[in-house]
């Protein structure tokens, strides 16, 4: 049994699912920390669909865009079943930075959780020691559409709204879009997906940056039944940018099936993301306890070439020390 699984195993038994909600507050609120320097989605200043180096497809009224500068460069995923281990939030940050990850992608519930922001105190910690390393952070939250609707909205205005006890709060906020077994149907689930994404975007305004987590395009293609439909226009319209789950270790052994390896998977899917969407795209490879080092290179260099504005390995607590020399070069990415 892999540490992932005993992980898993651990936090499940701990979690309930489902549970009643606790009320959080909301306000909006401008990003953290400042953007990286320079132009397009990854500097300082807001940029526009069809400027230099960007598709001009993207559909929707939002030309112009907020940075997009805490979804570039490395990135590091820390989950809700992370949060029960003995990480230390401020050691862990400490070694991030000195793998130079730029963002830190923090889990801030689920749809089943029993409070709209899972614990919260250690939250707290987690984006306090996050920006005192130099990280900014991304708080990424996990709908189930359908009659969790009403919460999932709430719920993704309460990680905007957060504070920590110091009064520090994401840089920006990202909608894991995947789990389906909480809707009836496909068209249910599409038809949640674009509602969410409008209602979260209206209420937050057009300049906070919002991301979308989304299945792999090369991955969502295998089973097209159980995707069609998947509305790509309204992730164009209200999301900033796109973060492709391009997950090759699902897709079992690339000896067999070589556009499954590393390398190409990577370079597809965000292709892929891309023309759908217009939108830039972060590149999230793994999953980590899966993977080689072999992969890993691979992953990085596909992002490189690809031209993805960010990438990460998902997650942290399962990268084994070996990996991180491959994917620190990928703090250049976005520049």
């Amino acid at each position: 049994m892999s540490r992932r699984t005993l992980l898993l195993a651990l936090a499940v038994a701990l979690l309930p699912f489902p549970a009643v909600p606790r009320e959080a507050g909301w306000r909006p609120a401008p990003a953290g920390l400042a953007a990286a320097p320079g132009t397009g989605p990854c500097g300082q200043e807001p940029w526009s669909i069809g400027a230099p180096g960007q598709p001009a497809n993207a559909a929707g009224e939002r030309a112009t865009r907020p940075s997009i500068a805490a979804f570039c460069r490395l990135g590091a995923w820390v989950d809700h079943y992370d949060l029960w281990l003995w990480l230390d939030p401020a050691t862990a940050t400490r070694e991030l930075a000195g793998h130079r990850v730029g963002t830190l992608y923090l889990q801030t519930g689920r749809f089943s959780d029993g409070t709209d922001i899972i614990q919260i105190q250690r939250i707290g910690q987690w984006v306090e020691a996050a920006h005192a390393a130099g990280l900014r952070v991304v708080g990424w939250y996990l709908p189930g559409y359908g009659r969790w609707l009403e919460r999932d909205v709430r719920r993704t205005l309460a990680a905007v709204g957060f504070q920590s006890p110091g009064g520090q709060r994401f840089d920006a906020v990202a909608v894991d879009i995947e789990y389906r077994a909480a809707t009836p149907n496909v068209a249910t689930f599409n038809r949640g997906v674009a509602a969410h994404l409008e209602r979260v975007r209206r209420e937050v305004g057009p300049d906070y940056p919002l991301g979308a987590i989304v299945p792999a395009p090369r991955g969502m293609a295998l089973y097209a039944d159980k995707w069609t439909g998947f509305p790509w226009g309204s992730i164009a319209r209200d999301a900033d940018v796109v973060q492709t789950m391009g997950y090759w270790s699902y897709r079992g052994s690339c000896r067999a099936q070589p556009a499954h390896c590393a390398y190409p998977y990577t370079a597809a899917n965000l292709a892929d993301a891309a023309r759908l969407t217009g939108l830039p795209v972060h590149a999230i490879g793994g999953v980590a306890d899966a993977v080689s080092l072999a992969d890993v290179g691979d992953f990085a260099r596909a992002a490189r070439d690809a031209r993805a504005v960010g990438a990460s390995l998902y997650d942290y607590a399962t990268t084994v020390p070996s990996f991180w020399p491959s994917l620190e070069p990928l703090d250049q990415l976005g520049g």
